[in-house]
C-alpha cells in the first residue's frame, strides 16, 4: 500500500471516478471498471464475498481481480476488501437483515402464488429498507444546512423523476422563497441553467436508467461553482460523481417502470427535517401561502 492508497469508502468511490473520467494516471480496462463499479454499488455485499465469489458473478478471473487491487494500490484484494469491511462495521446492519428475513419469507395468494400487489409491495418495503440501512447522517444534515441556506434553489427531475421533483419543489416553496423547478414543459433547461450563479443551490433527481440532461445539468452546475444535491440510486451514478451531497435511495425492481417509494421517502424526510431547521421562517411563509390561497377562495 502506498500513501495515495484509498483509505476509506470514499476515498475509494472518488478515485474510481478520477479514473472512469481519465483524471487519473491508473488505466482500467471496462471490465475491471465494471467489477469496481458494482463492489462500490453494493458494498455491504462485496464486504461479506470471497474473491472466487465476485470472479464468478462478475465473469472474470481471480486473477484480474487481484491485479485490479493493486493497480489500486492495495497489496492484494484482502486489503481491498477491507475497506468495505471498515465500512459495514460502521452500520449496525439491522435493515439489512431485516430484508433478507423479508425475502426469505413467501408471502402466498389464495392460489398458491404470490400476487402482484405483494410482489410490489415486497420490491419497494425491500427498496425503503436497504436505503435506510445505508442512510449518512452526515450527507443529510449537509443536505439540510445547504438547502436552508441557499439564495436559490433549482430543482431539476426529468422523465420518470419529474413527480418527485414536482412534490418537492411545490412544499419547498411553501416553506421558503426563491425556489424554482425548470426543465417543464415550454422551457429549455440551457434557458433555466444560464441564471446559476455561487449561492444558489440545485437539487438533481434521477435513478437508473439515468436521464442525459440532468446530468449535463449537475456538471453544468459544477462548472459554475454552485452548490448540489443529488437524490440517486447508486454510488456509482453518474450524477453521484459530480458532488459529495448525494443521498442514495434504493430502486430495485424487475417491472418496466422504477420502484419510487424509498425515492418518495426520501423527499418527505427533506421537507420534514427542513421545517424544523427553519422554525418560525417556514411558519411565516406558510401563513403566508395560506393567506394568498384563501383570497382566490382556493382549498389546501
Amino acid at each position: 500500500m502506498t500513501a495515495n492508497t484509498p483509505g476509506n469508502l470514499k476515498e475509494l468511490r472518488h478515485l474510481y471516478i478520477k479514473i472512469l473520467n481519465k483524471e487519473h494516471e491508473i488505466k482500467l480496462t471496462d471490465r475491471t471498471l465494471d467489477v469496481l463499479r458494482c463492489m462500490l454499488d453494493e458494498p455491504n455485499e462485496t464486504a461479506v464475498k470471497s474473491i472466487s465469489e465476485i470472479a464468478l458473478e462478475n465473469d472474470i478471473n481471480i486473477s484480474s481481480i487481484t491485479r485490479l487491487a493493486q493497480k489500486l494500490g492495495f497489496d492484494g484484494f484482502p486489503a481491498l476488501k477491507e475497506i468495505f469491511r471498515s465500512s459495514l462495521k460502521q452500520h449496525k446492519g439491522y435493515y439489512s437483515e431485516q430484508v433478507k428475513k423479508f425475502l426469505n419469507k413467501r408471502y402466498i395468494g389464495q392460489n398458491g402464488k404470490m400476487s402482484l400487489l405483494e410482489r410490489v409491495i415486497q420490491d419497494e418495503w425491500s427498496n425503503v429498507m436497504l436505503m435506510a440501512d445505508a442512510f449518512d447522517k452526515q450527507r443529510f444534515a449537509n443536505s439540510i444546512k445547504l438547502m436552508g441556506n441557499a439564495q436559490r434553489i433549482f430543482i431539476v427531475g426529468l422523465r420518470s423523476s419529474y413527480p418527485l421533483a414536482h412534490y418537492l419543489g411545490f412544499y419547498l416553496k411553501m416553506i421558503r422563497d426563491r425556489v424554482t423547478l425548470i426543465g417543464r414543459a415550454g422551457h429549455t433547461l440551457a434557458e433555466d441553467l444560464s441564471t446559476l450563479k455561487p449561492g444558489d443551490l440545485l437539487i438533481a433527481i434521477s435513478v437508473n436508467p439515468y436521464t442525459r440532461d440532468t446530468v449535463k445539468a449537475c456538471r453544468f452546475g459544477k462548472h459554475q461553482a454552485v452548490d448540489i444535491i443529488v437524490i440517486t440510486d447508486n454510488l456509482s451514478s453518474p450524477l453521484a460523481m459530480e458532488t459529495d451531497n448525494f443521498l442514495i435511495v434504493s430502486s430495485a425492481g424487475d417491472y418496466f417502470f422504477s420502484p419510487m417509494a424509498a425515492a418518495m421517502i426520501c423527499v418527505e424526510t427533506l421537507l420534514s427535517e427542513l421545517v424544523k431547521q427553519l422554525g418560525d421562517k417556514a411558519i411565516q411563509r406558510l401563513n403566508q401561502t395560506e393567506y394568498i390561497l384563501e383570497k382566490l377562495e382556493t382549498e389546501l
